[in-house]
């Protein structure tokens, strides 16, 4: 997630003990205007604390720019590189990059072509979306994927119109496992183990790629996991949310080349903005309005150095994560026992997978 999960979000995890099985960084823009990578993202790379693989991830229209900096970045410490064809933010589409690329097919074609030549067997990841206006869409945008054999398939289960405003569409995930002769990836409103599981009972998907759900709740790994092995899930209070965020202002503070106090206030509430959902609506007021360090310390403290509990599933009225109700009741007219009642503030109790 651009200006969010870069290096002092992979320290802060790494600190904190909970890791997925593999990271893709923030997105480098590639352009013949732009020929070196992006160094801040570098570092991410260079400097990766976590133990874990990471991918390069790239969003551009241009076949030779991905083409040249995919061969660069694979100089550095780097799993392999993905190319992002899902992103729906209109900066990056109205360059025909990211989902701007789902409505240009042959220039698709072209620069898949060229990436899968250009990188070895294990090393070359796509992510897409259903389509730009149409799930319709998929077919086509699905064959021209399978016909270039990428070693992964991430997909978010909206169109690029839909944003993140709409139910996700299960059907097509679901298709796709059946069809791609790759591991095909799961993305959209997985926040917790009960919303997981009906991915897994609908779609049968390789694994889950997880973005906004773990900035609000970095131990959600760790809770798929232990959901799927039968073993309780860690329940969370507010006081493991105020170690989060007085780890984040520190790695955030300590990876600037300048301490900027305004800036890094803002890029601390980048993150706050996930964190809120679900906690008072008076802990999120207040902390839009802090101006310093030290104001957002005390902020912090005030609303979460305590042992209230935290639901590890956000709200459906939530903007961020809505439409996650709308999947569960997918899975509930398919399975009724694919999720248990819970008493509000507990934690999910248990997956039928």
């Amino acid at each position: 997630m651009k200006d969010i999960t870069d290096l002092a979000f992979l320290r802060v995890l790494t600190s904190l003990g909970t890791l997925p099985d593999y990271f893709i960084t923030e997105y480098f823009r590639s352009s013949p205007h732009h020929s070196k990578p992006d160094p801040k993202i570098l570092r991410s790379i260079d400097e990766n604390p976590t133990g874990c693989p990471i991918y390069a991830q790239f969003v551009g229209s241009d076949r030779d720019s991905l083409v040249r900096d995919a061969r660069l970045l694979m100089e550095h410490p780097v799993a392999g590189v993905d190319l992002n064809m899902g992103c729906p933010a209109h900066l990056v589409c109205h360059k025909n990059a990211g989902g701007g690329l789902l409505r240009k097919l042959r220039t698709m074609d072209t620069i898949l072509g060229g990436l899968r030549d250009a990188l070895p067997e294990g090393a070359f990841t796509v992510k897409c979306r259903l389509g730009w206006e149409d799930p319709q869409e998929f077919s086509a945008i699905l064959g021209i994927i399978a016909k270039h054999c990428p070693d992964r398939l991430a997909i978010h289960g909206r169109t690029v119109r839909e944003g993140y405003r709409s139910p996700v569409h299960p059907e097509w995930i679901a298709h796709a496992v059946e069809v791609m002769p790759c591991p095909v990836i799961a993305n959209g409103n997985i926040v917790d183990p009960a919303t997981a599981s009906v991915w897994m009972e609908q779609c049968r998907p390789a694994g889950f790629m997880i973005g906004r759900a773990a900035i609000r709740n970095p131990w959600i790994f760790d809770q798929l996991r232990a959901s799927f092995c039968g073993k309780p899930v860690p329940a969370l209070i507010r006081r493991d949310l105020y170690r989060y965020a007085l780890l984040l202002s520190e790695e955030t503070a300590a990876t600037q080349d300048r301490f900027d106090e305004k800036k890094h206030v803002n890029s601390l509430k980048k993150f706050m903005v996930y964190m809120t959902c679900g906690l008072p609506d008076a802990f999120g007021y207040a902390i839009r309005r802090v101006a310093t360090q030290q104001e957002f310390q005390a902020t912090c403290a005030e609303f979460l150095d305590n042992k209230l509990p935290v639901d590890i599933r956000p709200p459906e009225h939530s903007p961020l994560f809505a439409h996650h109700e709308d999947l569960l009741s997918a899975g509930r007219e398919r399975d009724p026992n694919v999720s248990c009642p819970r008493e509000k503030g507990s934690p999910w109790g248990g997956v039928s997978s």
